[in-house]
């Protein structure tokens, strides 16, 4: 008895420890605070990261502690739904939008195998369908209590699928709201064909309101409009006017006192991602892939930049689940005639462009972002879209490419520009494998070569200095020309700089090409905020266009004050300018007003490291500094009088700041014989700067003491500034952030002494 004993005790399995739950939000638990436990917590408000405050399942907030514990007690008997489908739910919905039970091959598809290439699905398949053999009857092999149970599972898809429709707004309101979409937005992107969305919305303006209690029932496409057409709406509503002007037609749709129009677009994006999560990835069409890019672009204008680059992740993942990323896998006709196939060509052409946008976005964002990208060039992209004038039937027109000589440049033709000037940010992250020490710079400079080769050959229309204006007046060109010649030339001085920005510590050549470029970058966002109205001040552009060559050009005039004099009016002129717009939208701006106190800190050294005094305005204001304009050639932004004041904007504007006519510089550090000289050799182990980086994912602030940006808030420019005891600027108002790494620039700075140095 006793052995028996024995055994079964040495049999017992261990007993599990306990995990305990964390009951404050992840951001509060990552930087080890004290949480309050509220949505968003207190800590989480105070840092502008009210979009990360989340908790674990387990640990309701304080708030809502009594009603997480009924919800969950609703989950453990079925009665509880949320946006996000089990395995068995989505294996359900792909049963039931075929017509079949439950199968192998579906359970498959759920579990992320996939279905547009040659698979352990294709298998599962063929061993189901010999399985499959009709019964008595001609019913299949299949049991009726399996069909009950995918009955049941669908009941809490349907309800909730029906009440987040319920939610959209009546006709008029969506007729109105969709015609600003494509008015003041379609053009900045072209993600979606006007006149297919147009199609779509009168279907589903057509359908019975019984199917909507059946979404299993509808074609894929309708299933998962309503999910495109609330990111339509939400960005369209960001255009209304700002928070206490009225708005006689659209006030009606807001549902509680004090609600902003950009809560009411926040609820319609979460209703529109929650319809797309409702049937998981068992089930997905083009429409699914057009409504995650819509949101992304939604939450990169309301400055949701890390949520911007997960959606683009996952939109590029839907889109090679459907196979637009290879030609092989590319829809075919649905029948042998003429107008089948004329139309397959142009869904064609339209996933190519929706692919190729995905492409760009994923490039960019992970150049500017420091974040490693969702599409591996080296697997090789589907072929680019034709640039073809669109027809007003696509059943009657083949795809064929515009001319040149006689028709006007289109959207796509603006796309595959883009495109191109993107090719060599692939180049530039290819790069990053050497480090910011590579054995050989030949690299480096071959890159720029190709930059400046492909900046070279931009066509005429789209060039900024003595443009080709044959089009400028054109009604389909004239909304977007002028924008885009703009931001061509601001991407091209944005791939310069982040080409250089990871040596200018230790290459002088590196450090004077990036500075060019940035001081550039800083002159055409000059050029671009003159023009744009203040319902677009919240614009993610505004900002990494921006921050980024601000911080480039006052960390190289900081550590090397004596070189590049030739550089530094145009530079301290287009800096403070820049810091005076990033005050002006700030309470449009979330992302602006994160960055205030980092650019008021680093504001305070760069006037100590060149002066506190602004030159005037020059001749060539607005000129790039890169490679000097032609007195016959008129840049096309000067036509507006752009550089006729360093200190006023054409939307009004007033940078606050008082000008002069004597060298910037006088009185700084930089003219004097005494300043500060950093060898390059010291600074070689310094981690390369991405500023932008560092404020989303890093948590970069300025702290005054225990306080935040408060304390490092400056005075107009020229007035003399106290000085309070801190590093060797003088200055108390430190960095600090959640760094991986002990060397980067921020950490510097708070340990730099100039004086010590000189």
């Amino acid at each position: 008895m006793a052995d028996m004993i024995g055994l079964m005790v040495e049999s017992r399995p261990p007993t599990r420890k306990r995990r305990r739950v964390v009951i404050s939000c992840f951001e509060c638990h990552r930087r080890k605070q004290k949480c309050d436990r509220e949505l968003p917590c207190g800590n989480c408000i105070a840092r502008n990261r009210e979009a990360s405050c989340a908790y674990e399942a387990a640990a309701p907030t304080s708030k809502n502690l009594k009603e997480v514990g009924d919800v969950s007690a609703n989950s453990s008997d079925g009665s509880h739904t949320t946006a996000r489908t089990s395995p068995s739910q989505q294996t359900t919905d792909r049963s039931h939008s075929t017509g079949d039970d439950p199968t192998l091959s579906s359970m498959a598809a759920a579990l992320g195998y996939s279905q547009t290439r040659p698979s352990t699905l294709s298998l599962l398949r063929t061993i189901e369908t010999a399985d499959q053999q009709p019964g008595p009857g001609g019913r299949t092999s299949s049991s009726h209590h399996q069909t009950a149970a995918a009955e049941s599972e669908l009941a809490p898809i349907r309800e909730k699928y029906k009440g987040l429709v319920r939610q959209l707004p009546a006709k008029t309101y969506v007729d109105r709201l969709v015609g600003m979409y494509f008015k003041d937005l379609h053009h900045q992107y072209n993600f979606l064909d006007q006149s297919i969305f147009y199609e779509q919305l009168d279907e589903w303006n057509r359908l019975p309101f019984a199917l909507l209690s059946t979404p299993e029932r509808l074609p894929l496409r309708m299933r998962f409009f309503p999910a495109l057409l609330f990111q339509i709406l939400a960005t369209a509503l960001l255009l209304l006017p700002p928070p206490g002007t009225p708005d006689p037609v659209f006030d009606a749709l807001k549902y509680a006192g004090g609600m902003t129009f950009e809560n009411l677009a926040t609820d319609y994006s979460d209703s529109g991602a929650a319809i797309v999560n409702l049937f998981g990835k068992s089930a997905l069409d083009e429409v699914t892939v057009q409504a995650q890019f819509i949101r992304a672009l939604f939450q990169k204008y309301t400055a949701h930049v890390i949520e911007c680059w997960h959606g683009i992740a996952a939109a590029i993942r839907d889109a090679q689940e459907l196979g637009m990323h290879r030609d092989a896998l590319d829809p075919k006709p649905e029948d042998s005639s003429v107008e089948s196939i004329l139309k397959n060509q142009w869904r064609i052409l339209h996933r190519r462009k929706m692919y190729m946008m995905l492409v760009t976005w994923d490039a960019n964002m992970a150049v500017f972002l420091g974040r490693p990208g969702s599409v591996v060039w080296s697997h090789g992209l589907p072929s680019l879209p034709t640039d073809a004038s669109t027809p007003t039937d696509f059943s009657k027109m083949p795809v064929e490419p515009r001319d040149d000589a006689v028709e006007p440049p289109t959207l796509i033709t603006r796309q595959l520009l883009l495109f191109k000037l993107v090719e060599p940010l692939r180049l530039v992250l290819d790069l990053e494998p050497d480090g910011s020490h590579p054995k050989d710079f030949s690299k480096v400079d071959h890159v720029h070569q190709i930059m400046r080769t492909v900046h070279s050959e931009v066509p005429a229309a789209f060039r900024l200095a003595n443009p080709d204006r044959r089009w400028d007046e054109h009604p389909t060109c004239a909304p977007w020309i002028h924008q885009t010649r703009l931001h061509m030339e601001q991407m091209y001085y944005f791939g310069v700089m982040a080409l250089h920005r990871p040596y200018i510590f230790h290459r002088r050549a590196s450090r004077e090409a990036a500075l060019r470029a940035a001081v550039d970058m800083l002159g055409i966002q000059r050029q671009t905020f003159d023009r744009l109205p203040l319902v677009q001040w919240r614009g993610f552009h505004l900002f990494f266009g921006s921050f980024d060559a601000v911080v480039v050009v006052a960390s190289i005039f900081i550590l090397f004050p004596r070189e590049n004099p030739g550089l530094r009016d145009s530079a301290v002129r287009r800096f403070h300018w820049t810091i005076a717009k990033f005050e002006a939208i700030r309470e449009h701006n979330a992302v602006a007003r994160a960055a205030q106190g980092v650019l008021n800190a680093i504001q305070a050294r760069f006037i100590k490291a060149v002066g506190s005094s602004v030159p005037g305005p020059s001749p060539d204001a607005e000129a790039p500094l890169d490679e000097p304009t032609p007195p016959d050639q008129t840049a096309d932004g000067n036509r507006a009088g752009l550089a006729m004041s360093s200190n006023t904007s054409t939307n009004g504007l007033s940078l606050g700041i008082s000008t002069s006519d004597e060298d910037s510089a006088a009185g700084s550090w930089a003219n004097d014989v005494n300043a500060w000289s950093l060898p390059e050799e010291s600074l070689s182990a310094l981690a390369p700067i991405y500023p932008t980086s560092d404020l989303l994912f890093n948590d970069l602030v300025a702290k005054y003491g225990e306080s935040d940006l408060e304390g490092c808030a400056l005075g107009l420019i020229g007035t003399q500034q106290q000085q309070a005891p801190g590093d060797g600027f003088g200055m108390s108002c430190q960095f600090d952030g959640d760094f991986a790494v002990d060397n980067t620039f921020w950490q510097f700075m708070n340990q730099f002494n100039p004086e010590f140095t000189g």
